[in-house]
């Protein structure tokens, strides 16, 4: 069989088909076997099957203001199990705000509103436990200092020790039966607030419910509380949920940053100038008062 050299042009006599070297410039040559079947392109990857009804399906890639049709892991809490969709949900409301919020069903607010619960009241919870746990300790140092000083055993055990340790039970079981309450309350009211500054900044595309998701699903970075260190915990819980919630605000209301971020700052706002208008009628009064009396 006659060949040739793709590198050198010459041509030699070979027996056998494959990769041989050029008895010319010795450069390894490849000779196709024209009875060798073409080798076919490999079939596509088939495409994933689609989310079950219900399922979170997550944002649309390449849309930035899609459709929020899906429901919340802890939405389906009934049929897949109450930790497993708070986990799953806890990390999508408070480390991709961005994505959840986009495509989170917005319309029953309820689940919202449970999960901010749950995760302000075991908070609250942690930090009561704390509280108490620090008032008996607080107690046992003033009891002992109470036995150093003459006639300081007969101020020991009364409620003027547990009132300056603030270690009672009945004070403790009423902060621990309270805790869900407060945080339901705390939730509407703060949802009730943040609504009023978005439709004052006509950021209110999609209700006082898409609101109020924001607010229930950002309020689960408050169970950071939890940790025990209460004064850096709730800092940094604050700082999480305003960070969650500015971005809630932006993808669920369809709104732009600078208006989302005024939302959180409005109430604020408002509020100091509340109290330097106070601040300023009670200085006059007192000018006032000063000029009629001299």
């Amino acid at each position: 069989m006659l060949a040739r050299c793709a590198f050198c042009q010459k041509t030699f006599d070979t027996d056998r088909f494959g990769v041989q070297p050029c008895p010319h410039c010795g450069q390894q040559v490849h000779l196709a076997d024209p009875r060798a079947p073409v080798p076919t392109e490999p079939a596509p990857p088939a495409a994933p099957p689609p989310p079950p009804p219900g399922a979170w399906a997550g944002p649309v890639p390449g849309a930035p203001w899609a459709v929020g049709e899906a429901d919340a892991p802890f939405a389906q809490r009934a049929s897949r199990g109450f930790l497993s969709t708070y986990v799953a949900t806890w990390k999508l409301a408070c480390l991709q705000p961005a994505e959840f919020f986009r495509s989170v069903k917005v319309g029953a607010p309820g689940s919202a509103v449970l999960f901010g619960v749950v995760a302000m009241t075991v908070a609250s919870w942690f930090q009561t436990l704390y509280g108490a746990l620090m008032g008996a300790a607080t107690r046992g140092m003033l009891q002992e200092a109470l036995r150093q000083v003459p006639q300081g055993s007969q101020f020991q055990d009364t409620w003027m020790v547990q009132w300056m340790s603030g270690a009672t039970v009945v004070g403790t079981a009423a902060q621990l039966v309270a805790a869900p309450f407060l945080s339901a309350i705390w939730i509407l009211i703060w949802a009730g607030v943040f609504h009023v500054a978005l439709l004052v900044l006509g950021a209110a595309s999609r209700g006082f419910e898409a609101t109020l998701t924001v607010v229930g699903y950002a309020s689960g970075a408050l169970l950071i509380g939890a940790a025990p260190v209460p004064g850096l915990a709730n800092l940094v819980g604050a700082v999480w949920f305003s960070f969650a919630a500015a971005i809630g605000f932006r993808e669920a209301q369809r709104t732009t940053a600078g208006k989302a971020w005024t939302v959180l700052l409005l109430p604020f706002l408002a509020v100091c100038a509340c109290c330097c208008a106070v601040g300023w009628m009670m200085l006059t009064g007192l000018s006032s008062l000063r000029v009629h009396g001299s």
